[in-house]
């Protein structure tokens, strides 16, 4: 992968059966191919907040430990990871784990202990909320708009779509209570394809998915030989994010400048500049600057470690508290020069980085127990990634999808100085939701680099 890419409260603990969710016997449709419970996604207003509170606390948790083990392979590299993605396919993986399987799941994805249905629940609650900013934000500058007498603003780039889906072998008879929770909290049921015969078609299948909710930006997720007919099942989750900065760069001021990479080469990307009061903290080992999007429920984060301040030790200080992961409480008049940067990973592999957070039952198949799944033997082959991002005057665009394979055993008068902030060395970028979830975090160590097609 060399060019990629707390606490939860106490009601967790009470919950003893992550293959949990009421009602609705599974139904097959001969004409969709689709296996789901007949029962509706729940609806955001039906969930605690304390239970989408745990699951961000607990994605984020996950978010700083996934990140930890991924960067040490992309030290001289551009790393864009999705741990928001990660973390929602894998929780509808945990849905279908029992035993120690489903121990260390939950220890690996910080949720404390083996969580029943109130995790599910903040899971869902957090990708709706997630999914709602496009259009909050789209809502918003059509307002201001007509009031000022302005043209309306294109629906295209105002987006944040968060989406799953399952696909699973069609032989295989999928467990009640795990359908009934895919359809609850992920809104999703399982499309039934022929893996063991026709493994190909499905493959491509499968990227053409993610490849059309991410509006082309994600595509080949399943490299080829990625699934086999050993392969049973496909859990996807796809994110794509394109919205307006709250106080756009104007292009005019754009013109190129020098970054100098970690071993002391340089490049000439084209650089941004605006000079605007921001939420912004200087650390004492790095400034951080927080960019809201258009609406200001999301933000892009950069931190900047100071000259001399090794960027590995910087990113090995990130905490959830950290003002990196969480906004600072001041803001300053800054004069911010920041790099046009477009950069795409290739497909990474997440199997390393989650067993050495001590998920290993899930892919050994002698002992995997996805009994809440189907009754067959099943475990774990991969978890793969695919993500990209892309910073230009006018806003930004972000988009990435994991997919786990299962398989079977066998204006002020006297204005404030600016803080100059020159972007010119590797840096920390990541994209938060304003419920404080990490939807995105990586490094940028060449901003010339575009990375895989």
């Amino acid at each position: 992968m060399k060019k990629a890419v707390a606490l939860l409260s106490s009601c967790l603990a009470a919950f003893a059966v992550p293959a949990c969710g009421g009602g609705g016997s599974p139904a097959k449709d001969a004409a969709t191919g689709l296996a789901r419970a007949n029962v509706a996604r729940a609806p955001t207003s039906s969930i605690s907040t304390a239970s989408l509170d745990a699951a961000v606390t607990a994605n984020n948790a996950f978010a700083l430990d996934l990140y930890s083990r991924l960067r040490a392979d992309s030290a001289t590299s551009n790393l864009w990871t999705s741990p928001v993605s990660a973390s929602l396919a894998l929780t509808m993986t945990y849905a279908g784990a029992a035993g120690q399987t489903a121990t260390e799941m939950a220890s690996a994805l910080h949720l404390g202990a083996p969580a029943g249905q109130a995790i599910f629940d903040g899971q869902n609650a957090l990708s709706q909320a997630i999914e709602s900013r496009g259009a909050a934000a789209l809502a918003a500058v059509q307002q201001l708009n007509q009031e000022a007498n302005q043209p309306a603003p294109s629906a295209s780039d105002y987006d944040l779509h968060v989406v799953n889906s399952v696909w699973g072998e069609k032989t295989e008879t999928w467990a009640a209570p795990f359908l009934s929770t895919l359809a609850t909290s992920y809104g999703a049921g399982v499309y039934l394809r022929d893996f063991i015969g026709q493994p190909e078609p499905a493959r491509l299948a499968i990227n053409a998915w993610v490849s059309s909710e991410t509006k082309d930006k994600i595509n080949d997720l399943l490299p080829p030989m990625s699934i086999d007919s050993s392969t049973r099942m496909v859990l996807v989750n796809a994110i794509h994010l394109k919205l307006p900065w709250a106080t756009p760069f104007d292009a005019s001021a754009t013109a190129p400048g020098t970054f100098t990479r970690a071993d002391g080469t340089t490049v000439s990307p084209s650089f941004m500049h605006q000079t605007a009061e921001v939420a912004y903290v200087d650390d004492g080992q790095a400034q951080i600057a927080w960019l809201a999007l258009s609406n200001r429920q999301v933000s892009v984060v950069i931190a900047l470690p100071h000259a001399g301040v090794d960027l590995a030790a910087y990113e090995a200080s990130l905490a959830p508290g950290s003002a990196a992961i969480a906004p600072p409480q001041s803001s300053a008049l800054v004069a911010l020069s920041l790099p046009k940067a477009t950069f795409t990973s290739k497909t990474f592999s997440l199997k390393a980085a989650l067993m050495a957070m001590g998920m290993v039952q899930a892919f050994d198949a002698g002992t995997a127990d996805f009994s809440g799944m189907a009754p067959r033997g099943l475990s774990l082959s991969d978890v793969l990634q695919k993500a990209m991002i892309a910073m230009q005057e006018i806003g930004v665009e972000a988009a990435a999808a994991t997919a786990v394979n299962v398989v079977a055993t066998s204006g002020q008068v006297n204005p404030p100085t600016p803080v100059p902030m020159i972007v010119n060395r590797p840096y920390v970028v990541a994209i938060v939701d304003t419920t404080g979830a990490v939807l995105f975090l990586g490094h940028i160590v060449d901003p010339t680099d575009p990375g895989s097609p």
